[in-house]
C-alpha cells in the first residue's frame, strides 16, 4: 500500500466516519455530490487525485462487447442519479459510471427519511424513488461531453 493511501485511511477511519455517521445520511449523500461537483471543476485538483488514487495495471484492463475499461470498478447507478461528478470519478480511481435512474420529466423522489444505516449490518437502506432532474436536463448537461471512462 502506498503512504497516501494509508494516511487516507487512517483519516477516513478516525475522523471523517466517525464525524460523518452522527450526520443525516442523505445530507452526507447531498455534501459529497456537491464536494464531488465542485472539486471535478479543478483541473490542479483532479491532478492531484489521479497521483494519489489512480493504478495503472495492465491486469486490470478490460474489454467487455468493444467497450474498454481501465479498471473493473465502477460507480452503480443511484448515487450520481444527475450525471453531477463524471468529471471527478475517474480521477478517484473509478473505471466506470452508470447516472441515474433517469425518468422522462423531473422526480423528486419519495418523502424523506429514505436513506437509513443499518450499523449491524454494515448497509444502508435506500427507499429514494427515482429522484432525478429528468431526462432534458440530464442530456443538455452530458451533451458535448468527453469523459475519461465509460458511462452508462
Amino acid at each position: 500500500m502506498f503512504p497516501i493511501e494509508q494516511i487516507v485511511r487512517l483519516k477516513y477511519k478516525y475522523i471523517a466516519k466517525p464525524l460523518l455517521f452522527r450526520r443525516d445520511p442523505e445530507d452526507v449523500h447531498d455534501t459529497a455530490l456537491t464536494l464531488g461537483k465542485t472539486l471535478g471543476k479543478s483541473v490542479l485538483v483532479k491532478s492531484f487525485f489521479c497521483f494519489c488514487f489512480v493504478r495503472h495495471d495492465e491486469m486490470l484492463k478490460q474489454t467487455v462487447c468493444g467497450i474498454s475499461f481501465e479498471n473493473p470498478i465502477g460507480l452503480a447507478a443511484g448515487f450520481d442519479k444527475n450525471a453531477e461528478m463524471l468529471d471527478i470519478l475517474p480521477t478517484i480511481g473509478f473505471g466506470y459510471a452508470e447516472v441515474g435512474s433517469v425518468t422522462g420529466e423531473a422526480c423528486v423522489g419519495n418523502a424523506k427519511p429514505r436513506l437509513w444505516r443499518i450499523p449491524e449490518e454494515k448497509s444502508l437502506r435506500v427507499y429514494y424513488g427515482l429522484k432525478n432532474d429528468g431526462a432534458e436536463a440530464i442530456s443538455a448537461r452530458l451533451k458535448g461531453k468527453t469523459f475519461g471512462f465509460p458511462v452508462g
